[in-house]
């Protein structure tokens, strides 16, 4: 009896894919405040030949349902670009998430990633104004560590609420329960 060959299963590599993405995004807002095009430029073209290939993307995201998943998330996040409220990363972030999980999973990204980045603030605002000496001593070891020192380098004058880190937890813990998507 021959044993049978196996196909790995194609919808576990593509989160496995997308959670590393998320990831590498997560970290590098979180750390240097920046959102490199080349991996948004990385996840299109993945999708893009993901509607090729299978029919389907992501989290079985069809073609017209990312390609209006995208719109939307432009039309959402552009003009608070344009009224300097958001960056320009957070826009193509939000855009490409809306192409890879379609439409039904803005609202749950947004607000997800909304409720973190507030929480961020928050806790932001708390250190900022010295309420907690533990979190002023805390922060007082870590500013003398080389490896801080090396990412504040990195980051140069860009500050702000790291917010595509927010919203890639927020399409991670979407994308991990396919309820919310009606795809």
């Amino acid at each position: 009896m021959q044993p049978k060959l196996r196909m790995p299963n194609i919808d576990l590599w593509m989160l496995v894919i997308f959670l590393t993405w998320c990831s590498a995004l997560f970290l590098y807002d979180a750390l240097i405040r920046r959102v490199p095009n080349k991996l948004l430029i990385l996840a299109i073209f993945l999708q893009l030949g993901l509607f090729l290939i299978l029919g389907h993307g992501l989290n079985g995201t069809t073609a017209f349902k990312g390609l209006i998943g995208f719109v939307i998330a432009l039309i959402f996040f552009l003009p608070l670009y344009c009224f300097r409220a958001m960056a320009a990363g957070d826009v193509k972030f939000f855009a490409v998430i809306g192409l890879l999980l379609g439409p039904a999973a803005l609202l749950p990204v947004f607000l997800i990633g909304s409720l973190l980045a507030g929480l961020y603030a928050l806790i932001y605002t708390v250190f900022r104004t010295r309420s907690v000496p533990a979190l002023e001593t805390i922060m007082t070891r870590l500013k003398d560590r080389a490896f801080y020192q090396r990412i504040l380098q990195a980051r140069g004058k860009r500050v702000g609420i790291p917010y595509v880190s927010y919203l890639a937890v927020g399409a991670v813990l979407v994308s991990m329960y396919p309820k919310f998507l009606d795809n």
